[in-house]
């Protein structure tokens, strides 16, 4: 066997690690917004999974914007507290406001259907609901996350909230 053939195998065989130590690098940001939208979506022979849109309050408090964010639930515990109030998120009429975080935030193209900007190219944030770290519901305070974690260290940051 030639030399760069065995570096290769020797590579792969310590590069290659048991899932329970597989560690992710992963982009981390916070915001507050209104929660809207519940979905739920899968392959076919797959687990259904579930996402939420987040209308991101942006800019100086007396001039807001809202950015969107399509965002994919990444955690049971934050699915629970979706599902346990999704009546309230699907309704229109009601205000519901989180704060959260998400991981690996990118930009989403999009193709508008209808409306003034029908067949005009957008974009939306996309990325992963990792938490929640509170949820008000027509100003009353419903959730509040009070979990603490030990290992603080951002060098093996995992999408698992």
């Amino acid at each position: 066997m030639s030399q760069p053939a065995k570096q290769a195998t020797k590579i792969s065989e310590n590069t290659a690690a048991p899932a329970e130590e597989v560690r992710y690098f992963n982009e981390y940001a916070s915001g507050i917004g209104y929660l809207n939208g519940v979905r739920e979506f899968g392959a076919e022979g797959k687990p259904s999974r579930h996402a939420v849109q987040v209308a991101v309050i942006q800019g100086p408090e007396n001039d807001v914007h809202y950015e969107y964010h399509d965002l994919i639930i990444a955690s049971e515990t934050v699915l629970k507290v979706v599902l346990e109030h999704r009546e309230a998120i699907d309704n229109e009429d009601a205000k519901v406001i989180v704060r959260f975080k998400m991981a690996n935030p990118r930009a989403k193209p999009f193709i508008y259907k209808q409306g003034k900007h029908a067949g005009e190219l957008g974009a939306t944030i996309g990325g992963f609901l990792t938490r929640i770290l509170s949820l008000k519901i027509n100003g009353e305070h419903v959730y509040e996350d009070t979990r603490t974690f030990d290992d603080q260290d951002t060098s093996a940051q995992t999408v698992n909230g």
